[in-house]
């Protein structure tokens, strides 16, 4: 079995580290729908929370375009 190294400051842990806030992003967000009504705070929250999923998003896309061949 061999072992593969990956350097910290690789693409590959900023990969790795940008899917797990989406993922967290997309579970607070499922979890602010999932209420009747939302509070000022709530829907400022919810605002914040998909445009950072997005931006999280297109860098995932950028990171992946880079390591294509």
């Amino acid at each position: 079995m061999q072992n593969i190294r990956v350097e910290p400051g690789s693409a590959s842990v900023r990969m790795v580290q940008l899917k797990e806030r989406h993922g967290e992003l997309e579970r607070r967000l499922a979890e602010l729908e999932r209420h009747l009504s939302l509070t000022p705070e709530e829907q400022v929250e919810r605002i914040r929370l998909k445009k950072e999923k997005l931006r999280t998003k297109d860098e995932l896309t950028r990171l992946s375009a880079i390591r294509a061949p």
